[in-house]
């Protein structure tokens, strides 16, 4: 991906300086006479914001998303072959269909075979997952038996799609203590190829289960599926926030003045975006006491106008405080050579 990111350059320069030779400027100070002679001295300073302080472009850079969707059992599948459960009522489906595991209330185990048994369910169909599908998990939680000695329980995560059945590798848990493991697929083992929705739909999921003896059971309490599917990127939002300049009049100037924000790179700017408004905000200045209380800088204008009367506060800060923006598209390398996505700003400060 070619990116141009660019800090925010301030105005370090010495804003408004007094010329040598030119004029000079006279304040009263109390009962005094300050005269600012044409020696360098400064009406104002701008100073770029510290970098921590300053709104974090990089973070709407478009990034493909993802997300998980839960699906659990609802029915029973091909295959009942864990002979007990409990409560002895209802079905297995219900003993381990929970969304939190409840242990110990409800579960299925197995009992009196060295050899591995199986359950499958039916399970929900899904509701909100669309787009690629990344991987289908899984998850199984299951305990051993305590008869005075930890003993090792043994499972495995079983699915069943296109009519074959797909364990994982082994698992193994010692005591009476539930854990949780799973397995994931990435691709669905029958065809070789990615998920399809219509297969997650379809699919039957459960777990394998075997105890360390004939007389040591395995139980299980819980098991679902977790599909991992990638969401569309992100283009449009909220712009960061954050602070740009600060201003910071002489002490001994108490005029009125006027600061101009302006956008220099809307060129690189517009490859990125379709639109871009920020809210600039100065507080103690005339427009903060006005509705809305700050000025829209945009690709279209350029430039955010405050004034200041008096210049009472000891400083005054530039900030990015709201506003919306709209990229061209959710991949950068479509957006064409030299975009920027990191606006650069030029603080001008005059005396009114």
């Amino acid at each position: 991906m070619k990116r141009k990111l660019v800090l925010l350059i301030g105005g370090l320069f010495l804003a408004l300086a007094v010329s040598v030779g030119t004029y000079a400027y006279t304040f009263s100070v109390a009962t005094a006479t300050l005269e600012v002679t044409p020696s360098g001295a400064n009406i104002t300073t701008v100073t770029e914001a510290p970098e921590i302080s300053q709104p974090d472009w990089d973070s709407i850079l478009p990034h493909p998303g993802y997300n998980l969707e839960i699906i659990v059992p609802d029915a029973a599948g091909d295959e009942t072959n864990i002979p007990f459960q409990s409560p002895d009522d209802g079905e297995h489906w219900d003993k381990v269909d929970e969304t939190t595991a409840d242990d110990w209330d409800t579960f299925v185990y197995t009992r009196n075979t060295p050899h591995y048994q199986r359950d499958l369910y039916q399970l929900t169909d899904h509701i909100q997952g669309s787009g690629d599908i990344a991987m289908v998990a899984v998850y199984f939680r299951f305990a051993g038996f305590n008869d005075g000695l930890d003993r090792r329980a043994y499972a495995r995560a079983v699915i069943k799609i296109n009519g074959t059945v797909y364990e994982s590798p082994v698992e193994t848990t010692e005591g009476s203590t539930f854990v949780t493991s799973s397995f994931q697929w990435t691709v669905n083992p029958s065809t070789g190829t990615a998920w399809t929705w219509e297969e997650i739909d379809a699919l039957q999921a459960g777990v394998s289960l075997v105890g360390q003896s004939p007389t040591r059971p395995a139980y299980c309490t819980q098991v679902y599926v977790a599909v991992g599917y990638e969401t569309p990127p992100i283009i449009d939002g909220a712009v960061p926030k954050g602070d740009l300049f600060t201003v910071t009049p002489h002490p001994a100037y108490t005029g009125d003045l006027m600061f101009n924000i302006y956008l220099t790179n809307t060129g690189n700017l517009n490859l990125a975006y379709r639109h871009l408004n920020m809210k600039i905000y100065v507080a103690d200045s005339i427009e903060a006491g006005e509705t809305p209380h700050y000025q829209v800088l945009s690709l279209e204008n350029g430039v955010a106008i405050f004034n200041i009367e008096g210049s009472a506060a000891e400083s005054y800060t530039v900030k990015v405080i709201g506003g919306g923006y709209n990229l061209t598209s959710g991949d950068p390398n479509e957006w064409g050579d030299d975009w920027s996505i990191t606006p650069e700003f030029y603080c001008e400060v005059n005396q009114r």
